[in-house]
């Protein structure tokens, strides 16, 4: 029963994993803002030569560093993480790559990121249930709001703020513009990935795999 249930926490956290590259390829290709989590990532890929995946690598590897500097010590769980980052930001680019679909106006635009965030959702969701591994973002927003006694959703919002804030900064400094990168699909996947999330856990109880 045991290994069973092992292999369906690796088979959920692997589909998880895969449909969250998915959904992040359809919300780059809607090109009006993405998740505050990922926006930083954004950014790097509209001001360098850095495709969306390698950026995403890149910022997963940054964060997993700054839990290090934080704990300063490695654990298990978070040297797990820097193959995670590769391998997902990999997936990112080859979805990206297979996603090639031109705008057609803001409503397709809309359609084509909110099917993203349910796509998304849905990922996250496995993830969840297969309790295997947090992602780099997550985990450094939990590590961070154990430090200051926070719930997973207060230390969350605050990372998702900070996120968001630092990206229209920086490409306000970089081109002034300050919604290259921060726009309506930002404020559409901060408001309604939640939700989601939680219907998907109320109608799909059978992705909690028992450790």
């Amino acid at each position: 029963m045991a290994k069973s249930n092992l292999v369906k926490r690796i088979a959920f956290y692997s589909a998880g994993l895969l449909l969250m590259a998915v959904g992040i390829a359809m919300t780059v290709r809607a090109d009006i803002g993405v998740a505050p989590g990922g926006v930083l990532a954004f950014t790097a890929s509209k001001l360098t030569p850095l495709s969306i995946g390698m950026s995403t690598s890149v910022f997963h590897i940054f964060f997993m560093l700054v839990q290090l500097a934080i704990a300063r010590k490695p654990s298990l769980s978070l040297l797990f993480q820097f193959p995670l980052a590769y391998a997902f930001g990999f997936l990112i680019d080859v979805f990206y790559g297979l996603l090639n679909i031109q705008s057609s106006g803001l409503v397709h635009d809309i359609i084509l990121l909110t099917s993203g965030v349910v796509v998304i959702s849905l990922g996250i969701r496995a993830i969840v249930g297969a309790d295997i591994l947090l992602m780099p973002p997550d985990a450094l927003a939990l590590t961070v709001g154990e430090i200051f006694g926070w719930q997973m959703s207060k230390s969350k919002l605050a990372f998702d703020i900070v996120m968001t804030f630092l990206a229209a900064a920086i490409t306000l400094i970089a081109v002034g513009d300050a919604f290259l990168s921060v726009g309506i699909g930002t404020v559409i996947c901060a408001a309604v990935t939640g939700p989601i999330i939680s219907l998907f856990t109320k109608l799909l109880p059978f992705l909690d795999v028992p450790k």
